[in-house]
């Protein structure tokens, strides 16, 4: 990763800062701990049905990093227990905001997706 700077962080906030890339990178690799980057690129390509090379990550990956919400070994990486609390934290925000009204949004045409039960070892 190049040697761009980090945006600072408040470890203090009560609402963390994440972007949706970052919270996708933890919550794919609190699913998966250990995958190599090109995994994580895969499998979030894959949920935002997207075309992504592992230099769309490489911010992410790095404030992440600096942040200690992830772990590398230099190979792979896993997400710290705490990155899992706020990732957890972070996601359950969004699902009250997007549902916090149900006329507030036509949440079926907002997100139109089809929810799918995800199996973490199903084959690719």
């Amino acid at each position: 990763m190049g040697a761009a700077s980090v945006t600072a962080f408040d470890a203090l906030a009560p609402v963390p800062e994440i972007s949706v890339l970052e919270l996708a990178v933890v919550i794919c690799l609190a699913r998966r701990p250990g995958i190599d980057p090109a995994g994580v690129v895969a499998e979030i390509g894959r949920w935002f049905n997207a075309s992504l090379v592992e230099s769309d990550l490489a911010g992410p990956l790095r404030r992440l990093v600096h942040r200690e919400w992830l772990t590398s070994d230099g190979l792979s990486f896993r997400a710290t227990e705490d990155a899992r609390l706020k990732a957890e934290f972070a996601a359950r925000g969004l699902v009250h905001f997007v549902f916090r009204d149900r006329y507030f949004f036509d949440v079926g045409k907002l997100l139109d997706v089809t929810i799918v039960r995800e199996d973490p070892f199903h084959d690719r």
